[in-house]
């Protein structure tokens, strides 16, 4: 039983250190996916081929500090999806940067399937860390709804380039009002157990 508390404690601590460390990165990403939902609202008429550019190069920057984030938080719980996420997005972008995204239907295709495994990795995320804070809803919440619009798009690619803009305009927004609640309510939490 002791072995057990200490082993919580340890694991309190850890997944503490983390959120610590991390919250200014939730907070960045979450303000990038909201810019870039605003931009796609208020632009949708923008040929869809500069909105894949604008969005290759958000998911290059978020990713990039999300593995960094991730590899300089040795042992915290719940980083290794933090990671996952992170590398995840610079791939997709690279693609969309170097490969041949050259239709809208691929793009929306991309854009699908980043929007589901970004939610996959997200809910895992919010699974690691229930243990130490009970705003992990908040990514469940992000997952599910990231899942959910992903598998839309992929059932209805075709609906049209002004559509898919507004969508995606949507769901960035959405999603980064999530992740900036969350960066800031673990900012409260690591703020009272430490102040």
């Amino acid at each position: 039983m002791n072995t057990e508390a200490k082993n919580q404690s340890s694991l309190f601590q850890d997944a503490l250190d983390f959120a610590k460390a991390s919250w200014w990165m939730f907070l960045l990403g979450g303000v990038l996916y909201a810019l870039f939902g605003v931009l796609a609202l208020a632009r949708p008429a923008e040929a869809l081929l500069a909105l894949a550019l604008v969005f290759a190069c958000f998911l290059l920057v978020d990713g990039i500090f999300a593995v960094a984030r991730a590899l300089g938080a040795k042992g915290a719980e719940g980083r290794w999806w933090v990671f996952f996420g992170g590398l995840l997005s610079i791939l997709v972008a690279l693609y969309a940067l170097f490969g041949p995204v050259s239709t809208v239907l691929l793009f929306v295709y991309v854009v699908a399937f980043h929007a589901i495994f970004f939610g996959v990795a997200i809910f895992m995320f919010g699974v690691a860390v229930r243990k130490v804070t009970s705003d992990e809803w908040f990514l469940y919440l992000t997952g599910v709804l990231s899942v959910m619009f992903g598998i839309l798009l992929i059932w209805a690619p075709g609906i049209g380039g002004l559509s898919v803009s507004v969508m995606i305009g949507a769901w960035a927004l959405l999603i980064g009002i999530l992740r900036i609640v969350f960066a800031l309510r673990v900012r409260s939490m690591v703020r009272k157990v430490t102040g």
